[in-house]
């Protein structure tokens, strides 16, 4: 599903409403602020792994533990995931996984179903979107649309 804006959407106002998307799962950053995210040491000290320009976190315990600048891009595992060099997609004006021209679809569903994350979150301009597999956040997701926008589902 995706958001619609008239602005620069964040990922912090998804994750403030819906913890439960990153709370107790890795995180691989493919984007932030529109390019690789660069763990601080003390990240890397506990265990946030820099792969092919792929910052992985180690389980997420607060949100405030991620980065949330703007164009970023999110893919969500439960199990910490192997290391891949994941292509962003939210730097493209308008990116949306739902109407993304059919190359740049194909692209973006390859990568998805190569790496099988549970969650892909994405913010960049002026659409800000959550590919999911899990049906009760679908639902719950679905629900949100007068605090963050319209919904396309």
């Amino acid at each position: 599903m995706q958001w619609s804006y008239d602005w620069d959407p964040s990922l912090a106002d998804l994750i403030d409403e819906m913890p439960e998307l990153v709370l107790g799962r890795f995180v691989s950053i493919a984007s932030c602020d529109s390019g690789p995210y660069r763990p601080t040491e003390r990240e890397l000290r506990n265990d946030w792994q820099l792969t092919a320009d792929i910052a992985t976190t180690t389980k997420v315990s607060a949100v405030s533990d991620l980065p949330t600048p703007g164009f970023d891009e999110w893919y969500v595992h439960e199990e910490k995931p192997l290391p891949y060099g994941y292509q962003s997609f939210v730097n493209t004006f308008g990116f949306s996984p739902l109407t993304a021209n059919e190359k740049t679809l194909n692209l973006f569903w390859s990568q998805v179903e190569m790496t099988r994350p549970l969650h892909v979150l994405g913010a960049g301009t002026p659409t800000m979107f959550l590919v999911t597999r899990d049906k009760a956040i679908f639902e719950r997701a679905k629900s949100m649309n007068t605090s963050l926008g319209q919904i396309k589902p």
